[in-house]
């Protein structure tokens, strides 16, 4: 999903204190109840739970294993968003790389791995090439594996502004050393295309990707391609990739849906035209009755920023 709306929702949700998320609530609710229609009536439910509910809970991470070893390592890097977050990160991973022996290699990496994953979430180039020198210089390149080149071309898809001449660089690394292609490689070089705007370029690497790799999409795959139509206001190309999803036996999840409202939010917001945000909402019904996906904070940012420009 698109990092800078990651950046926004954990700004506008996490940081701010329970009193300060309390009375953001209270605005939405008090906003949706002079509206009508389901994306009205799921706002009301999401600002009636909890405050302790309302939390932007990042994405899974495949880093936590080892026995919890990096699990407050792993929680700092999923938050990351700035340098003060990466300085955490370091200082976690020089405590835990002090505690372990310089022979256990498959650990170390884990950690700094994990520490990496810092720098690509963030979307810091520079310090993620810092690391990566450190990595070699603590075990070695030839002890490096498919997370550690996939976090580099990940802070080059999230940087400001995105840099897929750097992914390229990284996946070309990546392949010198003999690792394998695979679909999280394409994801990331569609993904940073997207956030550029560029889906022609998006949909050629999926080309490649399917018919000269012959490796098969995931639902990232298609979440990003229907991203990139989003931040356009293309509709029409967004459904085209949401029907070939599903073509292909993939279930949509938040993240498709979101991808999808955002569309028309965007749309209707550039023409001011009321169909598109009924439409948006008109999804949003769908999302909840058909699919029985429960919508998140940047579901309704979507729809209530497009609201707000009618």
């Amino acid at each position: 999903w698109k990092p800078s709306m990651i950046a926004t929702a954990w700004r506008r949700w996490v940081r701010p204190s329970a009193a300060h998320a309390r009375r953001r609530l209270s605005c939405i609710r008090t906003f949706l109840r002079g509206r009508k229609g389901p994306a009205c009536r799921a706002g009301e439910r999401l600002a009636r739970r909890p405050s302790s509910s309302i939390r932007w809970r990042g994405f899974s991470s495949e880093f936590a294993g080892l026995g919890g070893l990096t699990h407050r390592l792993n929680q700092i890097a999923e938050q990351a968003i700035g340098k003060e977050d990466i300085q955490r990160a370091r200082d976690e991973r020089d405590r835990l790389l002090h505690t372990l022996s310089k022979d256990d290699v498959s650990k170390r990496r884990l950690v700094h791995n994990t520490c990496l994953k810092a720098a690509a979430n963030a979307g810091l180039r520079t310090e993620a090439e810092r690391m990566y020198s450190e990595i070699v210089g603590d075990i070695g390149e030839e002890d490096l594996n498919s997370k550690t080149f996939g976090k580099m071309m990940e802070a080059c898809a999230n940087s400001e502004p995105p840099d897929p001449v750097g992914a390229k660089k990284w996946a070309a690394k990546r392949q010198e050393v003999g690792l394998e292609t695979n679909v999280e490689l394409f994801n990331i070089l569609i993904h940073c295309h997207a956030r550029l705007g560029e889906i022609g370029e998006a949909e050629s690497i999926f080309d490649t990707m399917l018919k000269e790799e012959g490796i098969e999409p995931n639902a990232i795959t298609f979440n990003s391609l229907i991203d990139s139509c989003a931040q356009l206001g293309d509709v029409e190309r967004a459904n085209r990739w949401f029907d070939e999803m599903q073509r292909v036996g993939l279930r949509p999840d938040v993240q498709t849906w979101n991808a999808l409202i955002n569309a028309r939010a965007k749309r209707g917001k550039a023409t001011r035209d009321q169909r598109q945000i009924v439409e948006a909402e008109r999804l949003l019904e769908s999302m909840l009755k058909e699919d029985g996906i429960e919508p998140n904070e940047i579901t309704f940012n979507s729809l209530i920023d497009a609201c707000a420009q009618l």
